[in-house]
Parts: C-alpha cells; structure tokens; sequence
C-alpha cells in the first residue's frame, strides 16, 4: 500500500530541453502529492532522466544509472523509474540488461508521470515498460508549470519538440520524432507564469529553435512568437539556443535587430565549413552562405555575440577540411564555441560513411580548435573591461562564497562564462549594473557601479570577407 506521502528524487542528465522535461515531471509529481528530496538515499523513488545523444552520454547514463541502483538494493528506495531519451532508443532491449530497473518510461511520458507512479506504488499498474502511455486528460503535453525547489531569475522554455532536419549524424528524430511547435499563446502564457514567480530571462530552447512553426507549412513564426514575448511584463531577457543556420531568415534577422528585450546573442551551431563534410552531413549551407549569413545578422545587431558548436573527425575529413574551419574561426571570432569529436552511432553510420579519422587524430583536431578559440575567447572578453554592463545577477558564486554569479546579455546560462562580483549589499538577484574590471579566457570580473549601462563592449578586431 502507498504511504501517504512518497519522496522522490529526481536525476536529471543531458542538455537543456531534458531539464525542462524533469520539470514537467515535477510539476506532474507535485500534482499527485509527492514531495522531494534532493539526497537519492533518502528517496521511496528515484527517477533518473537520461540523454542518448551519442555514446559518451549513453555511458553516462548507465554509470549514473548503476549508482542509483545500489540504493534500491540497500536503502530507502521502493521503486527504480528510468526515464527519458536512452529508454526511447533502445526501447525494451534494457529490460533485460538492466533487471534492478522498476519502471521503464519514454519521452512522451513526462507529463503523466505523477499518475503513472501513484498506479505503480498502490500496485494497479501492472507493466513496467510504457513507451506510449495511455491519454491523462489532466496532463498537458507541454509544461504543466515548472516545479523548482528554488525559482531562479532565468528558466528554460521549451518551443518545440523533435526535429525534422535529418542530419546524417544525429539521433534526435528517432528519439524525439518530427518537429512539433508549441502554440504561440500556450508559450505566452507560460512566460507569463514564470515572470510572475521572478523569473526575469527566459531562454528559448528545441532541437532547432529557428524552425519554430515551420511544420504548418509557409514561414517560421519565431518572429512573431518573440513579438508576443517582448510584451509580456517581467520578462527583461529573452535568448535564442540553437538555431539551424538554415533557418535563420531575414524576418529573424530584422526581429533581433529592433526588439529590445531579444538578448544581442545567437546560438548558431554551425558544426564544419567544409563543403564536403556539409554535404555528407546533410547540412544545406556552405561557406559562402554563412559568412552572409552572419555579416548581415551583425549589420543589424553590431555588438552581436554568437556561439558554434562544432564537430571534428567526421567521417571523410582532411586536414585540409580542418585547416579551413581554423581559418574560418579566426575570421569570424566567435564569442563562445563548444566542439565535440564525430561519435559513430549505429542508427546513423549508413548514412555518415565508414570511418576513416583515427580517434587519437580527433582529440588532436579538437585540441587545435579549442586552443585557437582560448585566445580568441580571452581576446574578445578583453574587449569588455571598462564597459559598464547590466548583468543578470543569479546568486552565490559556486565556488566561491564570497562572490556572486551574473551573467552580461551576451552570455548564456550554463554554457558561456559568468561574471564574478565581489558581494555587496546593494546587489540581489536579479539585474543590476557593474562595470567591467578584469577579464580571464572565459570569465568577466566587476564591480557594483551606479552608471547606466550602455550594453555595448569595445568592438572586437573581425574580418570577415
């Protein structure tokens, strides 16, 4: 029999939109009456959200996974839910792998969690497999309402769900399915939500950001869903995460360019410049395109700062190819990039091609990007001491109690650098106005300071062709 009120702990692995997915699991579980616990040891359930992504997040998983399994064999634990991406991939193959697991449940779950374990703990849920749940009237297929122990000033908002890109490397869409986009007044209405519990940035996150609405035929809607954003009162950041250089259009560009609130910021996951690689990685674009792409996101929004994320050792790369993104990145400069070596995955080597960079090649490959992008990181950060900036303060340092931890517009959450201030009384959570006084490879340092903020850094050194 179900005890009258369960403690869960929720694990949760991955990039951002799993985050937002454990907390449409949280909202559901609050729903039905539990409550949380952030020690796995003092859980009834414990609930692990995993990544599939590639296998070094497969791995993850399952080391993480394996940890948690030990409390259900020697503590508190009455119920082992595994949840997520790795469950949507590999489907029922794990039940057997991994026999200490509970419960089994796949993405589209989420929302019906809470149900699901009240069923599963009073003993009428008699499967342990549920990749398509039966309909939860009560549950949205969105986010119900996020749940966090502490609401921050920022959070994510999920747009879409799925991808229909279909790049020859990646997993998404036959983990996650086709693009499916949020309604723009259902993401309204959650922004408003969220400013109404403090929350003053919303980041905008899916597989592709930039093909938000382009499933109903026509345009994209983004421009018009940032619109509608723009206006929601309490609301003073809003931020774009991954958008398709594909899918960036002039309308976007004209969006970043005259909507104040819209942070001067663009994820722009580029991932090669090599025509041949674009082409075997099923990428429409070349270099050319690119380079147009980004002087005119510049000309409209100049002190524009723009993150890559990048893959090395893709299947047929030269060291040619290589040397080409090298010249590229030191001519665009970007502000922030992630790079990552080419993981073979079984679903996708057909189409990616046989192998032919040795791994010892790609972690060499990967070194000389990540060297480069150092001093052009730290070249590009210099450019900003001095300046007075209006920084979103989050709270404590994490590392360092004496300080505090913010953020520029022109850094985003969990991913870029921070900027470090020394506590003072006269700053809290939320946005404040610093100046700028030191600055290392990927971090700024200020001061609390009671100038207006310009926004604007000293323009870095850029040639673009």
């Amino acid at each position: 029999m179900r005890k009258a009120v369960d403690s869960v702990c929720i694990v949760s692995l991955g990039c951002s939109k799993n985050q937002v997915d454990s907390e449409v699991m949280s909202a559901s579980l609050l729903r039905e009456g539990f409550r949380f616990v952030s020690d796995p040891e003092d859980a009834d359930v414990i609930l692990l959200n995993t990544c599939s992504f590639i296998q070094e997040a497969v791995e993850e998983s399952l080391t993480v996974l394996d940890a948690l399994g030990r409390y259900r064999e020697q503590g508190n634990c009455r119920c082992l839910v595994l949840a997520g991406c790795l469950v949507e991939r590999y489907g029922r193959r794990l039940k057997k792998q991994l026999p200490y697991v509970d419960l089994f449940m796949g993405v589209k779950a989420g929302p019906r969690v809470g149900r699901i374990l009240a069923r599963r703990l009073r003993g009428d849920l008699p499967q342990s497999f549920l990749l398509r749940p039966p309909p939860d009237p009560g549950a949205s297929v969105w986010n119900p309402g996020h749940h966090r122990e502490a609401l921050g000033v920022w959070a994510y908002v999920k747009i879409a769900e799925g991808c229909s890109n279909r790049c020859s490397y990646c997993t998404i869409p036959g983990i996650r399915g086709p693009l499916r986009s949020r309604s723009v007044e259902d993401i309204r209405r959650e922004a408003v939500r969220l400013a109404e519990n403090g929350v003053q940035e919303i980041n905008l996150v899916a597989q592709d950001v930039a093909a938000y609405g382009r499933e109903r035929k026509g345009p994209g809607r983004l421009p018009l869903l940032l619109e509608t954003l723009h206006r929601v009162e309490g609301v003073r950041w809003i931020r774009l995460l991954y958008c398709h250089p594909s899918h960036v259009d002039q309308a976007l560009v004209d969006t970043l360019g005259e909507l104040e609130k819209v942070c001067p910021y663009l994820d722009l996951p580029v991932q090669h410049v090599s025509k041949p690689v674009l082409t075997r990685m099923n990428r429409a674009y070349d270099i050319r395109r690119l380079r147009a792409l980004i002087r005119n996101l510049r000309s409209a929004r100049p002190d524009l700062a723009l993150r890559t994320t990048l893959m090395v050792g893709f299947p047929g790369e030269t060291e040619r190819d290589v040397e080409r993104l090298l010249r590229f990145l030191e001519e665009v400069r970007f502000h922030h990039v992630g790079v990552f070596p080419y993981s073979p995955e079984p679903e996708t080597a057909g189409r990616c091609g046989r192998e032919t960079v040795p791994p010892a090649h790609k972690q060499d490959r990967l070194r000389a990007v990540m060297e480069l992008q150092a001093g052009i990181s730290a070249s590009t950060h210099a450019t900003y001491v001095g300046s007075v900036q209006t920084v979103l303060v989050e709270g404590d340092h994490r590392e360092d109690p004496a300080l505090l931890q913010a953020r520029t517009r022109y850094q985003a959450p969990e991913v870029d650098g921070i900027v470090a201030i020394r506590k003072h009384p006269s700053i809290a959570p939320g946005l404040a106005t610093v100046r700028i006084v030191r600055s290392s490879t990927y971090d700024l340092y200020g001061k609390p300071c009671a100038e207006p903020s310009p926004h604007t850094p000293r323009s870095p050194r850029r040639t673009l062709p």
